[in-house]
């Protein structure tokens, strides 16, 4: 009988077992498949309008009222004082009711001044208000 070396091996060639690592891959698509949140996400239908059907404001009059940085009201380019701001509004919507009055506001102006503004136009009659802000 021959004597077996210690170290000679008649195994053949070594295999990498892979059923462990294939159990993990089944572990984390389970756990992933579980995780995931399939909930459809609830939100508010908005019908906008047509841009057909809008109006050019190019075609209509308007009153544009700006709030500089300074609280100094302006109606068309001109300063103008709170307390005649309603009578001047007044008189150009009684041509037109439907003529948008426009009220531009820096944004370091005043908040109180904005609401006051936006109230007198209000009061006055305006029904097509709108606002913006600038820099």
């Amino acid at each position: 009988m021959a004597i077996r070396s210690r170290f000679q091996q008649d195994e053949g060639t070594p295999e990498i077992n892979l059923s462990p690592m294939i159990d993990c891959i089944f572990i984390l698509l389970i756990f992933f498949i579980v995780t995931t949140v399939f909930v459809e996400e609830v939100g508010l239908n908005v019908n906008k309008p047509q841009a057909s059907s809008s109006m050019s404001m190019e075609d209509k009059e308007s009153v544009s009222i700006e709030i500089t940085k300074g609280d100094e009201i302006l109606l068309d380019g001109a300063e103008i004082q709170l307390a005649s701001l309603g009578a001047r509004i007044h008189s150009a919507i009684t041509r037109d009711e439907e003529i948008p009055v426009t009220i531009t506001a820096n944004k370091n102006s005043s908040q109180g001044i904005f609401a006051q503004v936006w109230s007198v136009a209000h009061q006055s009659g305006a029904k097509n208000l709108s606002f913006t802000t600038t820099n």
